[in-house]
Formats: C-alpha cells, sequence, structure tokens
C-alpha cells in the first residue's frame, strides 16, 4: 500500500506553530507579561507568585511600567496613601507588591496643603499668604473647582465636607480656633462665620478632622470627649459628652496622642483614639458612637454609652489626619487591620484588632509600640472612584 503523502501549505505550517507557542510551558511565559501580572497582585498572592520558580520570582524585578496619572496604576480604585512633597505627589498602595511609592507630577498641588479628602476628592487651602484659598481637586481626573476665599482674621485648623463637591448638598465647614467657625455651601459665593460658645470643660482636637453627620458637625476633644453642635445656629452651643468605658483616657488630658472620626457605609460613627505608649496595654482603642439626640438647652455634660468595637471582621480602617475611612469586604486574612499613615524602610505599618499589637506589611516583626515613628504632615489616605468629568458650564 503507497504512503499517504501529507503537504502542508505556509498558512499550515504557521499554524503549527503558533499551536506550538500556546502550549509553551509556565515557567517561559515572557517576563513583560510576568511583570504586569505581578503588579495586580495583594500581598498574598504577591508572596505566592514569587515562589512559584525562578522565572517568576525574577520578573517582579523588572522596572514597572512609568505611570504618568494615577489612573494608569493598577491600583486606581483602591486605597492608596498620598502624600505632597516639595517636587512631586507620591501614592503608596500598601497592600500591593514591595516597591517604591509611585510618583506623579501633579504642580497644581506644590503649594497646596490637604485638609480632608473623601469621595475621591481632597480638600486644601494654600500656603503662607495664600491660605485663605480653598479649593476642591481631584488627583484622578486633575479636575479643580475653586471655592470663594475665606476673609475671616483667622485661617482653619480643621476643615471637613459633607458630599462631593459636585452634589447639590455640598457643605463645607472649617474650624478656626476654637470660638469660630466658617462654612459655605454649594451656590453661596461667600462663607459665613459663626461663634462657638466656648466650654471649659471641652477643647476640640487640632488634630482630629470635624465631621459633618446628619446636619451637625462632631468633633473629639484633646482629652477624649465628643463635642456636637448645630452649625445652622448662631450663635452655637458646644453639647458634650463624655464616655465612662475609657476612663483613661477621661482622666489623663495628655493620653490622647492621636484621634479620628470616621462614618461607616452604615451611616454609624467610629471614634478612635491612639493612646501615648506606656499609659495602657491597648495602644488604640475603637468606638462605636450611639444616636444622639440634640436639646439646645443640654448645658451640661452627658454621658453616653460607646460600644468597644473590638473587630472590624472583613474589613480595613484606614486613618490619617487628611482622611480616614473604613474600606470594603477584602481579600481573606487581610481584614480587621487598622492602616497607619507610616512607614519604615518602604513597608507600612498596620495594627491589627486580632493581636493587640503593631506589624509591618510583607514582614513577620510585630511590636507593642511604634516610638519615634512619625506620620508625614501633608499626607492622607484616599480611594479612587469611577471617572466623572465635570460639565464645562460647572459651578460651585
Amino acid at each position: 500500500m503507497a504512503k499517504q503523502i501529507v503537504r502542508y501549505s505556509t498558512e499550515d505550517q504557521e499554524n503549527q506553530e503558533n499551536k506550538k507557542g500556546l502550549h509553551r510551558s509556565w515557567p517561559h511565559l515572557p517576563p513583560e507579561l510576568l511583570c504586569l501580572v505581578s503588579s495586580y497582585l495583594l500581598a498574598g498572592d504577591f508572596t505566592t507568585f514569587r515562589v512559584i520558580c525562578k522565572s517568576w520570582r525574577s520578573s517582579t524585578s523588572l522596572p514597572r511600567p512609568a505611570v504618568s496619572t494615577l489612573t494608569d496604576s493598577p491600583w486606581s480604585l483602591s486605597p492608596c496613601l498620598m502624600s505632597v512633597g516639595s517636587h512631586k505627589c507620591s501614592f503608596f498602595h500598601p497592600a500591593y507588591q514591595k516597591h517604591d511609592a509611585c510618583e506623579i507630577d501633579i504642580p497644581e498641588l506644590l503649594d497646596a496643603r490637604i485638609r480632608f479628602s473623601k469621595y475621591g476628592w481632597l480638600l486644601l487651602t494654600g500656603y503662607g499668604d495664600d491660605n485663605f484659598s480653598v479649593f476642591f481637586f481631584n488627583p484622578f481626573t486633575k479636575e479643580r473647582v475653586e471655592l470663594p476665599k475665606y476673609t475671616n482674621r483667622e485661617s482653619f485648623i480643621t476643615m471637613s465636607f459633607s458630599s462631593p463637591p459636585t452634589s447639590s448638598d455640598c457643605f463645607v465647614i472649617g474650624i478656626c480656633g476654637w470660638d469660630d467657625f466658617g462654612f459655605i455651601k454649594r451656590g453661596e459665593k461667600r462663607w459665613t462665620s459663626h461663634t462657638i460658645i466656648k466650654r471649659p470643660e471641652f477643647t476640640p482636637s487640632s488634630y482630629c478632622n470635624p465631621i459633618l453627620h446628619k446636619g451637625l458637625c462632631y468633633c473629639l476633644g484633646e482629652n477624649g470627649g465628643l463635642g456636637v453642635f448645630d452649625p445652622n445656629d448662631n450663635p452655637s452651643n458646644w453639647i458634650i459628652y463624655h464616655n465612662d468605658k475609657i476612663p483613661l483616657i477621661q482622666e489623663k488630658l495628655d493620653s490622647v496622642h492621636r484621634s479620628y472620626l470616621v462614618e461607616s457605609d452604615e451611616g454609624k460613627l467610629l471614634a478612635i483614639f491612639m493612646v501615648e505608649e506606656g499609659d495602657t496595654k491597648t495602644p488604640i482603642h475603637v468606638f462605636e458612637l450611639p444616636k444622639l439626640q440634640i436639646n439646645k438647652n443640654m448645658m451640661k455634660p452627658r454621658k453616653i454609652v460607646c460600644r468597644i468595637v473590638r473587630s472590624l471582621g472583613n474589613r480595613i480602617l484606614y486613618i490619617s489626619l487628611g482622611g480616614s475611612f473604613l474600606g470594603p469586604v477584602v481579600p481573606r486574612g487581610l481584614g480587621n487591620k487598622i492602616y497607619l499613615p507610616i512607614f519604615e524602610d518602604k513597608k507600612n505599618i498596620f495594627y491589627s484588632l486580632s493581636t493587640g499589637k503593631y506589624h509591618f506589611i510583607f514582614d513577620n516583626y510585630s511590636a507593642k509600640n511604634i516610638h519615634g515613628l512619625q506620620e508625614p504632615m501633608n499626607c492622607c489616605w484616599i480611594q479612587g472612584r469611577p471617572k466623572l468629568t465635570l460639565n464645562k458650564d460647572f459651578e460651585w
């Protein structure tokens, strides 16, 4: 029987070569492709990726593609720590691969001070002679919204806003000193100044930004108390609350090192206190504030019962002077942690509610205190949102 002769056309030969390429073994994938994949992996997955084989591990040391805008980064919709330096803005995501921070030129921010961050927007003021200028800026879209200048005799110490500047009900408030504040609503052409009746038993924290929540302004005090006032009253009266659950913070004025107010996605308020090292075995306290009934005639300090938060579940709490928020559900093993705006050797530091200790990500090191480590002054946690472009005729 004659042999059957099979002839291949040039096209058939090319198809055969392509099939061979599809069956390439995993260790022989292109390094550029492996580097791209690894840049999207979170901490635990990135560690697993590196131990697969030698070629995969070596691909993670390749230089990352240049990032010219924040939306080019693989974590543009994930929480990251933003800091404004003298020349560039840095963005660092704590749970992604161990690399230097991403540096991007944003000239609009180089002479500005971050006051508050929420909904993917920054609220900023100028420096020096221009510290009365106020504006919103979105680092993801590079859009800027100018607000009228604040013309009062004192500049703001702490600030906050209620909703994105694109919302019709956006409300901005800034506290000056301890006895007056200014606020402005979208559509208004000038700031309104009010006086707060001073209370000797309450001093608002100069480190904790206020929170606008359901029409009221909430502020934490230097001694752990809670002050609430209605910004629509003139003059406004501080209504003071104390928490019996934290007598240590109540009794020692200097015990509270840092304090933060955070509004959860469930509409609840959380108060976070960082206590001076050596004063307590628990360096960070988290409390859920109860619903408050405000009465203008409440002149005496009142006691409230706050629920101690011992677990965040599968969520992450991000805290910083410029902005704090409770992150959504995250991959297993990364929840129930408080991420701080503090770094050591390019590693982010977080506090675990499970262990009661500070830890370094990508490291097994843990500690009861972080003595000597400081938070950068001009920084905040920020999270991107799906891109929304302002209309050309948009007006504040």
